[in-house]
């Protein structure tokens, strides 16, 4: 049995409404139907332009700790001179190895050209002190003999030699240092001394001539010098004869030449064999012992010949004969007890036979 809906008695059954007849309720949109912000690639949204508080705070840590421009800027400037300068030091220290490794080659091929006197001296010594097996066979040496001639020594290679007919060596009209340019002759005049006491001219280059005050007859010039009193060796004018240091005079018999002055001096002929390696000769040991003669001076104008057997060693070098033919240069000297000195030397040649 229904009810009907036309009793009034009876209440009426409200019946609940169908899902599909339910008003929609407001659903949530999904992503894909959300409006989509206007972008650009190249500009990502920015925390600074967010209005969330997070963000905000977290753009207030950031600009804090971030260094300020000029500090940058300082750090970058550092960075850069500290490159610089390392890249500066590796280029020196490069150029500094290579020229370190230049100066070595050079030094070595120096010492390879130029052989210290000890290792030539070395070879001398066998024959001085031989082994004490050897020693024992040898015969008792003979006593020294109180008088032993000088040895005779082979003259110097290659020598340019005089042909003995123009004895000049100079003159000194020329006013100038350079001795006269006669069978292959070549050389200047200059001083020397030991630097205890005061020398005139000046050393340093060739020699200045000088006037001679009046003149000698039709000389007007002359060599000329004085000083003090040295201490060690004393003082001297010299001139080599030849450019190979090596001059064969053995044509002439001596020197001659005009002089004046006080005391005496001495007359020098040099040989190689006692002149040091560095100053042109061949002497290795006990040098400088040249062959000399001593000569009186006076106020007046003398002339003066000296024979090449007048020449004598002073006797504190080793032991040599003179011998014309090995001529490095001649000399015209004073010793310690002859200074202070005073001399002229005019027109010298050698010696005629």
């Amino acid at each position: 049995m229904t009810d009907e809906p036309s009793d009034p008695t009876r209440p009426r059954r409200t019946s609940s409404p169908r899902p599909s007849q339910l008003p929609r309720q407001s659903q949530a949109p999904r992503p894909s139907q959300l409006p989509r912000p206007s972008q650009h690639p190249s500009q990502p949204p920015r925390l600074a332009q967010s209005a969330a508080p997070d963000a905000r705070e977290l753009v207030r840590s950031t600009r804090s700790d971030a260094p300020n421009p000029t500090l940058r800027e300082q750090t970058m400037a550092r960075v850069l001179l500290r490159y610089r300068q390392k890249e500066k030091m590796r280029r020196v220290a490069w150029v500094a190895l290579g020229s370190g490794v230049a100066i070595a080659a050079l030094l070595a091929l120096w010492v390879r050209a130029n052989p210290p006197v000890q290792s030539q001296l070395a070879h001398e010594t066998p024959t001085r002190e031989a082994p004490p097996a050897l020693s024992q066979k040898r015969a008792a040496p003979s006593p020294p003999v109180a008088s032993a001639p000088a040895p005779e020594l082979e003259p110097c290679t290659p020598a340019v030699r005089a042909a003995g007919t123009e004895s000049l060596i100079d003159d000194f009209e020329d006013n100038d240092a350079r001795i006269a340019s006669l069978e292959h002759r070549a050389g200047f005049w200059s001083a020397s001394n030991d630097n205890t006491a005061t020398q005139r001219p000046a050393l340093g280059g060739p020699l200045s001539i000088a006037r001679i005050p009046g003149g000698r007859g039709s000389s007007r010039f002359a060599l000329h010098t004085s000083g003090g009193r040295f201490s060690k060796w004393g003082a001297l004018l010299a001139a080599d004869l030849s450019a190979r240091r090596c001059y064969d005079a053995s044509a002439y018999g001596g020197l001659r030449f005009w002089a004046r002055g006080r005391g005496t001096f001495n007359v020098v002929a040099k040989m190689t064999q006692i002149a040091p390696e560095e100053y042109g000769g061949s002497c290795t040991h006990d040098c400088y012992d040249a062959h000399r003669a001593t000569l009186t001076l006076t106020n007046a104008w003398q002339e003066q010949r000296v024979t090449w057997g007048e020449l004598k060693q002073k006797g504190f070098g080793q032991a040599l004969s003179f011998d014309p033919r090995s001529l490095l240069s001649i000399e015209f000297s004073v010793t310690p007890e002859q200074t202070p000195f005073d001399f002229w030397v005019d027109d010298v040649h050698f010696l005629e036979r």
